[in-house]
């Protein structure tokens, strides 16, 4: 079973959610650039994801960004710890973000009908590869 998700949907998402609109740009199959301009007068802070490894219980991230987003990101990680959904782990000493599913109350039920097979990023959309179990 494939999902597509295309960048548009995700950025409005946020947008409704959280009142700031992201961009994004696949860098390759693997790798995806988000990019957020705070204010006029200020420049975008870029933050590039690449999917390390893989597999239904654990999709492993490493991101890379200048120092002044790496401290942004430091900081709103320490501010919202509380806050990051149960599946979740940010390192932001080691740059890496590792999400694991079957932590996630909310995905839990899902994953007893489908396993994770794949996600990769097209020009203008996620595609998310399940496998029904």
């Amino acid at each position: 079973m494939n999902v597509v998700i295309t960048f548009d949907e995700i950025s409005d998402f946020i947008k409704d959610r959280y009142g700031i609109c992201p961009t994004f740009s696949a860098v390759d199959s693997r790798s995806v650039v988000v990019s957020y301009k705070p204010g006029v007068f200020m420049p975008a802070i870029s933050v590039k994801f690449h999917i390390e490894a893989m597999c239904k219980d654990i999709v492993c991230l490493s991101y890379d960004c200048g120092t002044p987003a790496s401290l942004m990101i430091a900081g709103v990680v320490a501010y919202l710890e509380e806050t990051i959904p149960s599946g979740i782990e940010v390192n932001t000493t080691d740059k890496c973000v590792n999400i694991y599913p079957h932590r996630s109350k909310q995905i839990e039920k899902a994953l007893e009908y489908v396993a994770l097979s794949n996600i990769t990023f097209e020009e203008k959309s996620v595609n998310v590869t399940l496998t029904i179990v």
